[in-house]
């Protein structure tokens, strides 16, 4: 069956490779003064990062709605594919999921759609949706996809650093505190992330500098990987690519790595960890 993939824009997937295969991506929105805009057709990202310390008040964000879900929907009936496969990001991390449930009963009767929960979010979902269409072009039908998604999702892991706490005090995700605001300042701390499945984005605490941070990333990956496993890196951020080259001398350490991918982080994904952001990524490779 011709099947077309489908996802959202908090997988981090690069536009060049989207439009490449064909996927179809449905768009969070960024509300910036009160007017909303879809995060990669109507922002330019570079601007964007530009602004972000001058944005007051802070922008909020949204889901797609479930007429952008239905638009993407039709359009794959219209070019004539048989099935959608839709991997959507974590219902613990958005809403997103819930605008491509209600699109896919619009569309019931005229093309068969499969909802996949993957349980995962930024360059862990876009991870998943590689392999998924690498696994289409090797013959696999959504049954068999899906199976193989299931194991790859609870090896596949993203850890990150921001530059600071300003983002994450700015969007709500913390609490702010002058003591904490003050403390993070004086000692350079750099807030810690990990995407844990089915659960969501988990802070992991603050090393101090980037240094420090970077090494409580690499020592969180080696307790992760599997010793006879090879795989993917998938390297994501806003701004901050000069860490890039020792990332993947220090992760060559402690573990087998296959490929090694280059994303931007979105407006959305940014807009939470704030610019100079770093997101590392790792997932077993699927040949």
């Amino acid at each position: 069956m011709k099947v077309k993939i489908v996802t959202d824009s908090h997988a981090c997937l690069p536009m060049e490779f989207m439009k490449k295969e064909n996927i179809g991506y449905l768009e969070s929105l960024m509300i910036i003064e009160e007017k909303d805009y879809k995060e990669l057709s109507d922002i330019d990202r570079d601007e964007f990062i530009k602004q972000i310390p001058k944005f007051d008040p802070y922008p909020k964000t949204s889901i797609g709605s479930p007429q952008h879900a239905l638009d993407i929907f039709e359009q794959a009936i219209k070019d004539g594919y048989e099935e959608i496969f839709y991997i959507g990001v974590s219902p613990t991390i958005s809403n997103q999921y819930n605008s491509a449930m209600i699109a896919s009963k619009k569309v019931d009767k005229k093309i068969k759609v499969t909802l996949y929960e993957c349980g995962l979010s930024t360059a862990s979902q876009g991870a998943l949706v590689l392999n998924a269409v690498k696994l289409l072009k090797k013959g696999k039908n959504v049954s068999e996809i899906i199976e193989e998604l299931d194991r790859l999702k609870k090896h596949t892991h993203t850890l990150g650093m921001s530059q600071s706490f300003e983002a994450l005090f700015k969007t709500g995700k913390i609490q702010k505190k002058l003591s904490l605001n003050v403390i993070s300042k004086l000692m350079k701390l750099k807030p810690m992330f990990e995407v844990i499945l089915d659960e969501g984005v988990q802070s992991r605490g603050a090393g101090k500098g980037n240094k420090g941070a970077l090494q409580m990333v690499f020592e969180r990956i080696e307790e992760l990987v599997q010793d006879d496993t090879e795989y993917d890196l998938f390297l994501s951020d806003v701004n901050n690519t000069h860490h890039f080259k020792k990332i993947e001398e220090e992760l060559g350490k402690i573990v087998s790595i296959k490929d090694t991918h280059y994303w931007k982080i979105p407006p959305v994904v940014l807009h939470s960890l704030g610019t100079e952001s770093i997101q590392i990524t790792i997932s077993p490779h699927v040949n």
